[in-house]
């Protein structure tokens, strides 16, 4: 599509920006706006969204997105003015026309983006609104159509200070009444030897050129009551109904705020330049890795200090440089957190795009479901969030669809016929944690081992024996489905699996607790960042590796006495759990030592999906900070290390990706039924 002469590349990407933060918002809010129909807030929030999207797209020469941008902000409008009640016809107009503004700005980045029609669309949005004006024009009276000028609030901080009473006086007229205008008249009258009116809406001069219609609103001070107002006009007949409500704060009621907000809906004491800029991410990447030099920089130069202290501690310029090294690390530690806290930006930017999948999906399956996301404001490394949409958004359709059961039927259970889904995150030492709960009919194990059977995943005998947990864990494997029938929602057996798949490759571990009847919990942890992680240095033979410490549980040292054998494989009790070990020279092929048999060795305990394993290694080093760098291609078909860093001697260390070592090495060997130990 052509634009407007004039507009730059540079335009462009500045339009784009802006319609993306913009078409988000109204994402976010007009969904809200289903629930909350009376912020007032909410409700200008969206207004200026729609408002900018139209007047930005039509200086740019995107007319028919100018256009769809202008209907959609007519339906705001009417809303706002309480001409329009909002309904899931509405929204669900609101929802399509988002959609056709996003295909509509696709056209602007892809030349071969076919050409939306917007008509239908703007149709829709009108006849949404059709048999809904006249019953509001009725009663259309707003808080914010009635607003006093300076004059005005003076004299009512007057009759505050005199001690009257202010009130918010609302009278309709009946449809039949042919004269409102002197009903209206009437009423003025009837109430002026008692109230001092302040203003009114329609005005008294608009009231005697005969331009009122059915209803009248007023600001009035009074020494009398409510009641006695009301008093004073029930005489005055074709009133539908009088509603009196006082205030008494000594500042002007909400009805009476002075609207100071120009054609946008942008109020001038908010036009205020923002206190942010704007960075590509590719710079922040870039600014990311050279701090990850300067971080191995550190390292090395500790260690040399380190040695040379050894060799000449009494020397003075040694001991100088120590000092200097030591200021010189302390301001790369600090840059190095300030760049990670700029590379964080909080989950809310994921979170914020679910309530609209909730609320359709909800909707097509014919379920009512309460949705609710807490810790929104919980930061995270960005390259972990531009992981964590898809396995949330398989998570969500899972609770809504298998999980929340049908109205009808968390009645007939004794349950409100509404589900609840709670979506939650946290930061936990050096991981953030999201759970997702439902109070849905939960995972039947049983269920689970029939399916098992039924795909050969393993023999009756062979499923019978695992736990609950194990079995439960099955849902996260390939082309694993307990759905009777396939449907564009779900049934095909890839939603959970995706799940695991994206999560593990952040490093991070997906768990499931389930109780039939109650419901479900997911539990997803994560590392705060990818780009540097803390570890813990481990020696086997003349090898050193190092395990994250986001998968470590605990260490400890193993006597040779606690190892017992089970079915070929060694284990050893471990709080009171049978734990299988894992010796890193055998697992790699590691060259052991030449020594004498070691009575003792250490354990590191690792996790990974409610599983926990012993890593069998000679010596615990040191925790470091590590700066991961990819492997690639030179590690080949190798997915047991996650990456590798170099240490302050220049020597390369191989990071452990403990999940896919347990996956890879010892799940054949992880179905322990609680056997007796061998002696």
């Amino acid at each position: 599509m052509e634009l407007a002469s004039g507009i730059t590349q540079e335009d462009l990407n500045l339009f784009l920006q802006e319609a993306d933060e913009q078409l988000q918002l109204l994402d976010e809010d007009i969904v809200q706006l289903e629930k909350e129909s009376g912020n007032p807030e909410l409700m200008q929030e969206i207004f200026r969204a729609a408002h900018t999207i139209k007047g930005s797209s039509a200086m740019l020469g995107h007319q028919r997105l100018s256009d769809l941008a202008h209907a959609m902000e007519n339906v705001f409008d009417n809303v706002r003015k309480k001409l329009l009640a909002v309904n899931p016809r509405i929204i669900d107009a609101l929802l399509h026309g988002l959609d056709e503004m996003r295909l509509l700005r696709q056209e602007l980045v892809n030349p071969n983006a076919p050409e939306t029609d917007i008509k239908n669309t703007v149709a829709e949005l009108a006849a949404a609104m059709e048999g809904h004006n006249e019953a509001a024009a009725n009663t259309q009276l707003t808080e914010a159509s009635l607003t006093l000028d300076d004059e005005q609030k003076a004299a009512m901080e007057k009759a505050l200070e005199e001690g009257k009473k202010g009130f918010r006086i609302k009278v309709i007229i009946t449809k039949e009444c042919a004269w409102t205008s002197v009903r209206c008249f009437q009423i003025i009258q009837g109430i002026l030897p008692i109230v001092a009116i302040i203003g009114s809406k329609p005005t008294q001069q608009e009231i005697e050129q005969g331009n009122a219609g059915g209803l009248l609103y007023m600001i009035g001070m009074s020494l009398k009551s409510a009641e006695d107002i009301k008093k004073a006009l029930a005489a005055i007949p074709d009133l539908e109904s009088v509603e009196v409500q006082e205030f008494k704060e000594r500042r002007e009621p909400p009805s009476a705020q002075i609207e100071t907000a120009d054609s946008s809906g942008v109020k001038k004491d908010e036009a205020k330049p923002g206190q942010t800029i704007r960075v590509d991410v590719a710079r922040l990447d870039t600014l990311m890795e050279q701090v990850g030099e300067l971080v191995i920089s550190r390292n090395q130069i500790n260690q040399v200090s380190r040695k040379l202290a050894e060799k000449y501690g009494n020397d003075a310029d040694v001991q100088n440089l120590g000092n200097t090294i030591a200021d010189i690390a302390k301001i790369i530690g600090n840059l190095q957190h300030d760049v990670m806290s700029v590379r964080l930006q909080p989950i809310e930017i994921v979170f914020n795009t679910l309530p609209r999948m909730v609320r359709d999906l909800s909707r097509k399956l014919g379920k009512k479901i309460e949705f609710h996301i807490s810790g929104q404001e919980t930061e995270v490394d960005r390259s972990i969030i531009e992981h964590l949409r898809d396995p949330l958004l398989h998570l969500l359709r899972n609770s809504v669809d298998h999980g929340i059961e049908a109205p009808e039927e968390r009645v007939a259970a004794g349950k409100p016929e509404t589900g609840n889904v709670i979506l939650s995150a946290y930061q936990s030492q050096d991981n953030i944690i999201i759970k997702l709960k439902d109070d849905g009919k939960g995972i039947h194990t049983a269920t689970l081992r029939q399916t098992a059977v039924k795909r050969k995943i393993g023999s009756p005998e062979d499923i019978a024996k695992l736990s609950d947990e194990e079995v439960v864990n099955f849902i996260f494997s390939s082309g694993f489905s307990t759905a009777k029938k396939i449907t564009e929602v779900s049934g095909r057996g890839v939603g959970l699996d995706v799940v695991k798949t994206n999560i593990e490759v952040l490093n991070g571990s997906v768990d499931v607790e389930s109780e039939p009847g109650k419901g479900t919990t997911f539990t997803l942890a994560l590392p705060l960042t990818l780009a540097i992680i803390p570890a813990l240095l481990v020696k086997t033979g003349e090898t050193t590796c190092a395990v994250p410490l986001s998968s470590i549980i605990e260490t400890g040292r193993l006597e040779n006495k606690d190892i017992k054998t089970v079915r070929g494989s060694e284990v050893t009790m471990f709080r009171d759990n049978i734990l299988p070990l894992l010796r890193m020279d055998e697992a790699f092929g590691w060259q052991k030592d030449d020594k004498q048999e070691i009575a003792e060795q250490y354990v590191v305990v690792v996790k990974y999906a409610g599983t926990q394993v012993g890593l069998v290694v000679d010596a615990l080093l040191e925790q470091q900070e590590l700066v991961l760098k990819s492997l690639d291609e030179f590690v080949g078909g190798n997915n047991s290390f996650s990456g590798a860093s170099i240490m302050g001697d220049g020597t390369v260390v191989l990071i452990l990706d403990v999940t896919s070592l347990i996956k890879g090495v010892l799940m054949e060997r992880l179905h322990f039924n609680q056997p007796s130990l061998s002696k």
